[in-house]
């Protein structure tokens, strides 16, 4: 058998059933589910939403302003008893559970992407089943993932996994809005997500979630292009995810790429903030397009933003507009001085040298 690293996101819509609180029944179905899966010798990493459901639930649905800080209050009650009620399920199949809390800013910054991917790999080998969500409790809308749909695909770059399977009110993507067209048929695999493909998403199904049908196409997206096979199912049936992982299943299956980009280049592209642009002339253009080369000093006409080396910087053509991205062998400073010169003066202008390129072509991912 194959074995495989399944990354499985569990919406709020599938934990409460489309009602105000948590679905305890269901919720032990996935468990019993999860259990199946590792008996059969697969990985399992659980991205699990309802803090904030819980949250109401246990404060007696209160009445609260639309603030961020309202919703961190309820992340912050809810996280932990979400946890309280996973470990006790869990429990059941004598699976032991690590929580991990991430915010995009642990994902832009390559050392602590590093440092949690070490500790996800380090639950998986030691047979921990990690749940993952994000820090809402002290994240703002600047370091925000945003919805678990693309946290369960950044996840996936992450860990490595084969499998993503995004659990939610609906079957999968259909022809049309099954909700409004009852003709509307499942769209059983999807082998290139293109615009139309975009264009059969419509919005957020319930006002619990987050995350509508669009969310899931480029979470699709993403972990597609980096040769990872991604599924949209229902929830309100866990018992079919052994199927699902196999294949089968009423469900859209997304076919992973047979080109998938390498990981460090899916962080640079999907994860790293960009902190600085560089814009470039025609013929360095030319050379990281047609001849897949390094960006060099002399191709560079400007530098915007304030960036240390090792940022994350956006390539633009000489019109201002983005073709590639990328990590800076220098700063900014450093770049606005030797901008426009060959690589050998590097070191008589800045006085020592990072070497001849501005970002190498290992670390630079063309749109």
């Amino acid at each position: 058998m194959n074995h495989k690293r399944i990354v499985i996101k569990l919406g709020t819509s599938t934990l409460t059933g489309g009602e105000r609180c948590l679905d305890r029944q269901r919720m032990l179905e996935i468990v019993r589910a999860i259990y199946q899966l590792r008996e059969m010798g697969h990985q399992v990493v659980l991205v699990s939403s309802g803090a904030q459901a819980l949250g109401r639930e246990v404060l007696s649905f209160p009445k609260l302003p639309p603030l961020m800080s309202s919703k961190q209050l309820l992340a912050s009650v809810g996280q932990s008893k979400l946890m309280e009620v996973w470990e006790n399920l869990f429990a059941i199949y004598k699976i032991h559970i690590g929580q991990l809390l991430l915010t995009r800013a642990d994902l832009e910054d390559r050392e602590r992407y590093l440092n949690a991917r070490d500790t996800l790999l380090a639950l998986l080998e030691y047979q921990v089943l990690p749940v993952i969500n994000e820090n809402d409790a002290v994240a703002v809308s600047e370091i925000k993932v945003g919805d678990n749909d693309n946290l369960a695909a950044l996840t996936a770059l992450l860990c490595d996994a084969d499998q993503v399977i995004l659990l939610t009110d609906q079957k999968g993507l259909y022809t049309q809005d099954p909700r409004q067209h009852p003709e509307a048929e499942l769209i059983r695999r999807v082998e290139k997500l293109d615009a139309g493909i975009f264009a059969l998403a419509g919005g957020s199904g319930t006002q619990l979630g987050t995350g509508g049908m669009q969310t899931k196409l480029k979470a699709a997206q993403l972990t597609t292009s980096a040769g990872i096979e991604l599924v949209i199912a229902s929830g309100a049936n866990p018992v079919q995810l052994p199927l699902l992982v196999a294949g089968q299943g009423e469900a859209t299956f997304f076919s992973a790429s047979q080109h998938p980009r390498e990981a460090k280049k899916n962080w640079i592209l999907e994860a790293a903030r960009v902190q600085g642009r560089l814009n470039v002339d025609k013929g360095a253009r030319r050379a990281l397009q047609e001849q897949g080369s390094s960006l060099l000093p002399k191709g560079i006409l400007s530098v915007s933003g304030d960036f240390l080396r090792g940022g994350s910087v956006e390539i633009c053509d000489e019109e201002g507009r983005p073709f590639a991205r990328g990590i800076s062998r220098y700063s900014s400073e450093e770049l606005t001085r030797i901008r426009g010169h060959h690589s050998q003066e590097i070191e008589e202008l800045l006085h020592y040298t990072h070497g001849d390129v501005a970002v190498h072509r290992d670390e630079l991912v063309l749109f």
